[in-house]
């Protein structure tokens, strides 16, 4: 089954206010919600300069189990793929972590070459849902929501690659 990760909160927020929740605010068919977030290359990735492009967006943490279990196939099986086509761009976005804490992640996992960026305060996560990781966008060329998803299970990296290839040929 779907696997995701909500941890965090309790702790932060006191036990005693309600959980966020886990809806998405974004909905298939609608236009992606527009962000700029900063690679640990130090490069910036803004969603309004892909326009054109297939893109997929994933919003992960370092301590998050199931995003651990996602990444290695997004590296080989949507990354490796794709990041020859002109036509694609993928970004994968860490939630509230800081910069240095990505950077050393990426020195320890030197297999995890596609972009990875940084949001420490929310501030782009909060476009799409309260809690919940992974999360998972595909973005067609003209800019609205093909593909979404929460948690992983196998499968779903399945429609996911469907999604990307599907759009890539619109």
């Amino acid at each position: 089954g779907m696997v995701y990760a909500r941890a965090g909160w309790a702790a932060s927020n006191g036990a005693a206010k309600a959980e966020p929740s886990m809806k998405s605010l974004t909905k298939v068919g609608e236009r992606m919600p527009a962000f700029t977030v900063r690679e640990i290359s130090g490069k910036t990735f803004s969603m309004a300069r892909e326009r054109g492009k297939v893109v997929v967006v994933n919003f992960w943490a370092t301590w998050c189990p199931p995003c651990r279990v996602e990444m290695p196939r997004l590296e080989t099986e949507v990354w490796e793929k794709y990041k020859g086509d002109s036509d694609f761009a993928m970004v994968a976005i860490a939630r509230q972590q800081t910069d240095a804490k990505i950077v050393g992640f990426a020195k320890q996992h030197p297999e995890f070459t596609y972009p990875l960026a940084y949001d420490p305060q929310r501030k782009v996560y909060a476009k799409f849902a309260d809690a919940g990781i992974p999360r998972s966008y595909v973005v067609g060329k003209d800019g609205k929501i093909v593909f979404q998803s929460l948690g992983y299970a196998p499968g779903e990296v399945t429609k996911l690659k469907q999604a990307i290839a599907k759009a890539l040929q619109q």
